[in-house]
């Protein structure tokens, strides 16, 4: 079925769906505190993809389907979070999101966007890829209890046109 995304700033009345798909979508989920503090945090953007979709569709009309928390550091975008509600995934959401994150950047002149992902999360790291980030090292150890690594990547936008 077809639907439509609209991005916008999530607010504190959203965040009992952003926990329900931080929780299904996160090994450590982050806590109601953390998002309140990065819904207040000044150069913070936690936005949400709503679903605009008409009535018997996948998704219920402006329901929240996904999530990214991101950063505005001097001339850097710095991913810190990124969830889509599990039935709604591989449907392109992601990736909207993350476009906006990247536009963000080149609207506000950053040289760069970077993350963190874990190491065996494959799909999060070709989907990375395929807007062309790039590895550029690994932090042993970062993730809690598991003790897994951290794959750094970046994305330089400052040698990038952005498309109209």
């Amino acid at each position: 079925m077809e639907f439509e995304l609209t991005v916008s700033p999530l607010s504190e009345a959203d965040l009992p769906l952003i926990l329900e798909i931080e929780l299904e979508s996160q090994p450590e989920p982050w806590s109601e505190k953390s998002f309140l503090e990065e819904i207040h945090r000044g150069n913070a953007s936690l936005l949400g993809a709503r679903v605009q979709a008409p009535a018997g569709a996948v998704a219920e009309p402006d329901e929240i389907a996904g999530f990214i928390c991101f950063w505005s550091v001097d001339e850097e975008i710095q991913i810190l979070n990124l969830a889509v509600r599990k039935t709604m995934r591989r449907m392109g959401i992601a990736r909207k999101l993350i476009e906006t994150a990247v536009r963000t950047g080149f609207e506000q002149h950053a040289r760069f966007a970077s993350l963190e992902v874990r190491k065996s999360n494959l799909a999060a790291r070709r989907l990375y890829e395929s807007f062309g980030f790039k590895i550029v090292g690994e932090r042993r150890n970062y993730y809690g209890v598991q003790r897994e690594s951290a794959i750094l990547m970046q994305l330089d936008l400052a040698s990038q046109k952005q498309g109209d």
